[in-house]
């Protein structure tokens, strides 16, 4: 499964003004919500927060992968913000962020969700793909642009 299969442009919202980590969660499960993708929206909120208490999924270099497995989503969803200014996330390298991208997959689909979740580290593990990743998704000027960029990313069904 590739990123784009989770992901669109009405779930990608560029340079939102936000000040708190809280109104980051909140802003990206809004964007799912108003898809029709949550069955029990305060179920899903509680299910990213509760992962987000046990370890901080603000992965460093200013980009967090908030994730949750739940039976509050049908099938697998994204979201995808990009923030105005960067918000404290409590990141494992201590920097603040202003990439964030939202992961809810089903609780019994365990693969789907790593499958994601892989890709996306993928994306970022070198400092090469980390740079072009950060460049494309903050110079974007449209949702379109950011979400043609993960629909033109290789399909490494082989590495999962």
């Amino acid at each position: 499964m590739k990123i784009a299969d989770v992901l669109s442009p009405t779930k990608i919202q560029l340079r939102i003004p936000v000040t708190s980590k809280r109104e980051l969660l909140d802003r990206l499960l809004a964007i799912v919500d108003a898809e029709g993708e949550l069955l029990d929206s305060e179920r899903a909120r509680q299910a990213v927060f509760e992962r987000e208490e046990r370890l901080s999924t603000g992965i460093g270099y200013g980009i967090a992968i908030p994730h949750a497995k739940t039976d509050a989503v049908a099938r697998a969803t994204a979201a995808l913000v990009t923030c105005a200014q960067p918000v404290e996330y409590d990141s494992l390298d201590g920097k603040p962020v202003d990439i964030a991208i939202l992961i809810l997959g089903r609780s019994g689909d365990v693969r789907t969700h790593l499958q994601l979740l892989g890709k996306i580290s993928r994306l970022v593990s070198s400092e090469q793909s980390r740079e072009l990743f950060r460049h494309t998704l903050l110079q974007a000027r449209t949702p379109n642009a950011v979400y043609e960029y993960f629909q033109q990313l290789p399909d490494s069904n082989n590495a999962d």
